[in-house]
């Protein structure tokens, strides 16, 4: 009914603006601060057009044939739909509060101008350029999203009254048209490929920011700019903005960059990798994975066949960890005369960067933007930001240019489930087609995974070498095999007796070694601990316990102690006393450990496979090992007999883990008496996951794990799919729980001041003052980074009530969007006093014991409920 309302062909001749009154924008006066009108629509979209010309000049020549020779045209004609009566009611009004001077508006509405309403000068933009060029709908369409989300969806005619009718439409149309002389546009290129036209999309939305603020944000109509002036500063917006050709240095060995001689699996990889396409590595843990995927990277970059690196891991833990390897590895590739900005992307990242020491780099400011981030030459950050690009989220568009040409590495992919394993196909999908170079890194990776990860035919043969690197090019797909390391023989044993695991593990390290004990969840590894230590003091051994319900600052510590102990530098301290260390599924992949013996309890095979790894990783420690020391294994697990009667022997650990997996795993390993890595991986891999009939309860826990995969697939579908309007980032979910965490903050004390209040954060020696209102952003920083180092992240239904006194912190943490902060929907922050009795109390010191649990922390165990 709208669109007929909006399409009638009964027109009024509505007086246009001269163009020149056409403003894009207000500006603030320097000397008075007052409202003063900017620039023209068409001067705008003319510096949009400089500044892209600029931007096109700093890409590598593949990402320029994807932009196409007309992009510079492209962006400049992103605001015509500034050109309406609707916007230009919305800016007169805003600058003099009325328009009865102008007849030309007295129709409009400035209500309608609005983002989510008709009259959006995006809208407008997108129903003109279709209508200039009927061919280029896809071109209209991102032009129309340069906000970063796609315009209210009413059917709109260009020359409806509310558009102003013909008279706005004709001065729109002459606007495209003096563009055309400015800029080349080639009627070849029309946008078919949505891929590519993302691409332009979020090129065209950078062009923008950059011609909007900074060096243009304070430009008065009545400037003396002439169009060379324009064009020098738009040269120095876009160099200062970072966006400048990279120096790499050239002919640099895989040595000289990493002080060792390659391996043969490295080196088989970099070999491999000579255009972009997407690569696939597999090989043991241990081995080196990392380096090799950066000096292929290197040499993607010396040639001038990639515009940057994205790395992208599976959690913030392991992306700060390889923040300062990929610092130190820039830093001998870039040339001196080449500034290089490496930022860290995940949701806490702006707390991290001035601890790593990041300088006034160019491009740093203007990359520090949150929605920018990804623009940089190089990041490292968890794969979120970059599965983004992929998904129908504001400013996809943007992610999908910042990784155009790049080369993408993205780690440990076999541990995401089926809803992320969903929208990274698809990511892994569209790299392909803008111009990346994909390295894939995994030790545990199933042929039914890389089918998917590749878009393979799932009847295709492949290639079943350990280790492996799989090629897909333009040109083809190949299989590599590598030769793998030496053998290594790790004996396999099966209890389900866990007083026996204690005094083995006990018996094993009063021997010297050091001994790894790995729960799946974090009450039963506080429970093995809180067991272990109590013996372990008493027979003078170490114990230590590692799990993501310490607070952040503690768990650093606590990691950082273990992994000077465990570690590859830790074989001088190795045999000063026996070790215990107990630990969730952190210790599969997020600190680099080597222990002389294993207790894990059972998990799916290519996660055991991960824990197994962390045994005996570090040649170099074989010789200081006990003479006692065996590489052993033991899994604490229920027998065959047990789980044939019920799904539910595997008690939480079938919670956390798919029974049907868990019993598949159980099968394969009632046979193996010992393991050969890296020989034997494919095979246990495949006996576990390759598809078969089953019958009686393992068809029951089939049909379960099936009926939960295709629900995962078909919510990361709703993500990914572009008939829905545009979700805000904070909707969009690229991991899937349905467990809510919150943070909570640990205080010892906390008092109301006048300006703020004074608190004291637990088991630190001084109380700080936290003002209401920061002065300045880098105490903001210093303050927030504060807070979140201690705040503990535990499951909602776990956690303590919210009260009205967490609005204190509203200006350091995100408190949520409801406007009452004491909803418990919105808010994901508490705060608590911790007494000396462990237990917790609100911020007004009332006990907090909800529900019949009681809630302490523990410098030794960390956060545990008590029923």
């Amino acid at each position: 009914m709208l669109g007929k309302c909006l399409n009638n062909t009964q027109k009024r001749q509505i007086e246009a603006f001269s163009p020149e009154k056409c403003l894009a924008k207000l500006v603030d006066d320097n000397l008075t601060g007052e409202k003063k009108p900017g620039i023209s629509v068409a001067e705008h979209c003319l510096i949009t057009g400089f500044v892209a010309e600029e931007l096109c000049k700093s890409l590598i020549d593949n990402v320029k044939a994807i932009l196409t020779e007309s992009a510079p045209f492209f962006a400049s004609i992103h605001d015509v739909g500034k050109i309406s009566p609707d916007f230009q009611r919305m800016i007169y009004t805003s600058w003099l509060g009325n328009v009865k001077d102008f007849p030309q508006l007295q129709s409009a509405n400035e209500n309608r101008a609005k983002r989510k309403d008709v009259s959006f000068h995006g809208k407008v933009s997108q129903v003109s350029i279709e209508s200039s060029f009927p061919e280029q709908k896809m071109l209209a369409t991102i032009e129309g999203m340069h906000h970063g989300f796609k315009p209210n969806f009413s059917p709109v005619a260009e020359n409806s009254d509310i558009y102003g009718g013909d008279n706005w439409t004709t001065l729109r149309h002459k606007l495209i048209e003096n563009l055309k002389q400015s800029f080349p546009y080639s009627g070849s290129n029309n946008l078919n490929e949505w891929n590519q036209a993302c691409v332009i999309g979020g090129f065209i939305t950078v062009a923008d920011w950059i011609a909007s603020g900074g060096y243009f944000g304070n430009i008065q109509q009545n400037h003396s700019y002439s169009k060379d002036d324009l064009k020098s500063i738009a040269h120095r917006a876009v160099h200062n903005a970072g966006f400048i050709p990279l120096s790499i240095k050239s002919g640099l060995q895989f040595e000289d960059i990493f002080g060792f001689t390659p391996r043969k699996i490295q080196s088989d990889l970099f070999e491999s990798v000579t255009s972009p396409g997407v690569y696939v590595l597999e090989a043991p843990m241990g081995l080196g994975k990392t380096e090799a995927a950066l000096y292929a990277a290197y040499k993607m970059l010396e040639k001038g066949l990639a515009s940057g690196i994205y790395f992208g891991l599976p959690t913030q833990l392991t992306s700060n960890k390889i923040y300062e390897r990929v610092e130190s590895f820039l830093s001998k590739i870039v040339g001196e005369e080449s500034s290089y900005c490496l930022k860290l992307l995940h949701s806490s990242a702006w707390l991290e960067e001035d601890s790593f020491g990041e300088d006034a780099k160019v491009g740093k400011s203007w990359f520090d933007s949150k929605k920018r981030r990804i623009l940089a030459p190089f990041a490292v950050g968890t794969i979120d930001q970059a599965l983004m690009a992929a998904m129908n989220v504001k400013h996809s568009m943007v992610r999908a240019f910042g990784l155009a040409g790049k080369v993408v590495i993205l780690d440990e992919v076999h541990s995401y489930d089926s809803y992320t394993g969903t929208i990274m196909n698809a990511l892994v999908d569209e790299l392909k087609h803008i111009g990346c170079t994909v390295i894939i890194l995994s030790a545990t990776l199933t042929s039914s995974q890389k089918k998917k990860i590749l878009n393979l035919p799932l009847e295709q043969v492949l290639n079943e070498s350990y280790p492996l690197i799989s090629s897909q090019t333009d040109k083809s797909f190949s299989e590599i095999s590598s030769l793998g390391e030496s053998n290594r023989k790790v004996s396999i044993q099966i209890s389900k007796d866990d007083k026996k695991a204690f005094d083995v593990a006990l018996e094993k390290a009063e021997n010297g070694e050091q001994v790894l004990w790995i729960e799946n969840t974090v009450a039963e590894a506080q429970d093995a601990y809180k067991k272990l230590a109590a013996k372990s003091a008493e027979m003078g051994l170490e114990c230590g316990l590692i799990h993501s319900r310490f607070i952040k600052k503690q768990r650093s510590e606590i990691e950082n102690k273990w992994v000077l102990l465990y570690g590859k530098n830790g074989y001088s301290k190795r045999s000063t006393c026996g070790r215990i260390l107990v630990g969730t599924q952190v210790l599969e992949q997020s600190i680099d450990i080597d222990a002389d013996y294993l207790i894990t309890r059972i998990c799916p095979m290519d996660m055991l496979l991960q824990r197994i790894g962390r045994l005996w990783r570090h040649r170099e420690n074989d010789k200081i090992r006990p003479s006692t020391a065996k590489c052993e294994t033991l899994v604490l697990s229920p027998v065959i007999d047990d789980f044939i009667k019920s799904d539910k022997v595997f008690g939480v650990t079938g919670v956390v883990y798919s029974p049907y997996v868990l019993s598949r795993t159980l099968e394969v390993l009632k046979s193996v008496e010992a393991i050969n890595l890296p020989n034997d991986i494919r095979g246990l891999l495949e006996g576990v996951y390759q598809e078969r009939q089953e019958e009686g309860i393992l068809a029951k826990m089939k049909t379960d794990l099936l009926g939960k995969q295709s629900h995962l697939q078909g919510l990361a579908r709703v993500g990914l799919s572009s008939a829905i309007s545009t979700l805000p980032e904070s909707a969009v979910q690229t991991r899937y729980s349905d467990v809510d965490t919150v943070s909570v903050l640990l205080l010892e004390s906390f008092e109301v001041e006048e300006n703020g209040v004074e608190i004291k954060f637990w088991n630190e020696s001084e109380a700080i003052v936290l003002p209401k209102y920061p002065s300045s952003e880098r105490q903001k920083r210093e303050l927030s980074k504060k807070i979140v180092d201690h705040c503990v992240i535990i499951a909602k239904k776990d956690a303590p009530s919210i009260e009205s006194h967490i609005k204190y912190f509203e200006n350091y943490v995100y408190l949520g969007n409801a406007k009452d902060k004491e909803d418990d929907e919105e808010c994901l922050f508490r705060a608590v006093i911790v007494d000396k009795d462990c237990s917790f109390r609100d911020l007004n010191r009332n006990r907090l014991d909800e529900n019949s649990k009681k809630m302490l922390y523990t410098k030794s165990v960390g956060y545990k409920i008590e029923k």
